[in-house]
């Protein structure tokens, strides 16, 4: 169980969490539950800020479910805490209140800490498969008993979704497997992702349109880890960003020289889809497959092909900048599924002609969006950035 297993990964995500007051449970929920502290029916600041120090206790120190029950004990009988839960005694809605608290904070920290080790650059280089498996339930869910053993990769969209908890008391986990391990079960490559398309349903509060997936509890069809890491806003942040409405977009004059333009770093106008892939894969150590690759100012994003729209010839030019930027900046973008956060790379290069080759690459947790190259001249300020910086190369 996680409370015998408390370590830094799961603290800090924890510990960015910011306190929520909520009437019901499904006030919040999926990525919100990633950057929010609630409790439900926990409306007075004082009451959830004494849940949240239990649960800190719990997370950091590995104290177990006995001791934060006399801490919900205690913050009852101050409060007078008038809540909901099931059972005829007392006793009963006091053990279940306490305990779907402790239990859901516990493994969400938990497991979102071992997505942040997992997805450690070494530990994907060597254990790039990832094998669900099952908590062992006496009463299981049956499709999460399905999916026990099965190995996908680590890239592979499916996590966003299915990666655990994927309900309401879920304790399945994920184990990390080398191509070795792959081969002693017997296979020659990843499992075929089970199919988690959306079943199109009603919210039964608002009645606004909500997907529910396959297998997974309403509301828990996201990855806390992958959202804590590169979601709506970035751990690295000491403050959230403003509106992205309320943003101004602000002009950088750069104080150092743009450096040399490395030999043959630009490809020939007839270099082909292999020559463009390759040139982009090398700089990030990545294979067809994609990768995780872990930035400049500790983001995570998901690096697969050189994106399509980019000039081909500065493949590995972008790739350079992924590696190792100038600058990232952070700001608020409009995609396909609403407001998203997206991750700007920055890097100059000083052309042969004494102009600069700016080159900027534009990510978000939803994939690459854009990229800009642009020649500019030797003394011209390097372009406009929008949101917050949250890196520049010293």
């Amino acid at each position: 169980m996680a409370d015998t297993l408390p370590f830094q990964e799961a603290i800090d995500f924890f510990r960015q969490k910011v306190n929520l007051p909520t009437e019901r449970f499904d006030d919040v929920l999926r990525q919100g539950q990633a950057r929010g502290f609630t409790v439900a029916g926990a409306t007075r600041l004082d009451m959830l800020a004494d849940f949240r120090a239990a649960m800190d206790r719990a997370i950091a120190d590995g104290t177990g479910f006995n001791e934060f029950r006399q801490e919900f004990d205690a913050i009852v009988e101050r409060t007078g805490w008038q809540f909901r839960a099931p059972g005829e005694t007392e006793e009963e809605r006091r053990d279940w209140r306490a305990r779907i608290i402790y239990t859901t904070n516990m493994r969400t920290a938990y497991m979102a800490g071992r997505y942040a080790q997992l997805t450690d650059p070494d530990v994907l280089r060597y254990r790039p498969y990832w094998e669900y498996q099952h908590s062992g339930a006496e009463h299981p869910r049956l499709q999460h008993l399905r999916w026990n053993g099965l190995v996908l990769a680590a890239t592979d969209p499916a996590w966003r979704y299915m990666f655990p908890p994927n309900g309401w008391g879920c304790g399945c986990d994920v184990k990390a497997l080398s191509k070795r391990d792959l081969q002693r079960l017997g296979k020659d490559g990843p499992d075929p992702a089970p199919d988690l398309t959306g079943i199109e349903s009603v919210d039964p509060r608002t009645g606004d349109t909500e997907i529910l997936r396959p297998g997974i509890d309403r509301g828990w069809d996201y990855n806390a880890g992958e959202d804590w890491l590169s979601g709506l806003v970035p751990r690295e942040l000491g403050e959230p960003l403003p509106a992205w409405t309320s943003l101004q977009a602000e002009t950088v004059v750069r104080r150092a020289a743009a450096e040399p333009l490395p030999a043959n770093a630009i490809l020939p106008e007839t270099a082909s889809d292999e020559e463009v892939q390759r040139a982009f894969r090398e700089p990030l150590k990545i294979g067809p497959e994609g990768a995780y690759f872990r930035d400049r100012s500790g983001g995570l994003i998901v690096v697969r092909d050189a994106p399509q729209g980019i000039d081909r010839r500065y493949a590995g030019l972008v790739a350079q900048a992924i590696v190792d930027p100038e600058e990232i900046w952070v700001d608020w973008a409009e995609g396909p599924t609403g407001i998203i956060a997206r991750r700007s790379f920055v890097r100059r290069f000083e052309l042969p002609s004494g102009n600069v080759l700016l080159i900027r690459f534009d990510w978000t947790a939803k994939g690459f969006i854009a990229t800009t190259s642009s020649v500019l001249p030797r003394m011209a300020q390097t372009g406009v950035r929008r949101g917050v910086l949250v890196y520049r190369r010293a």
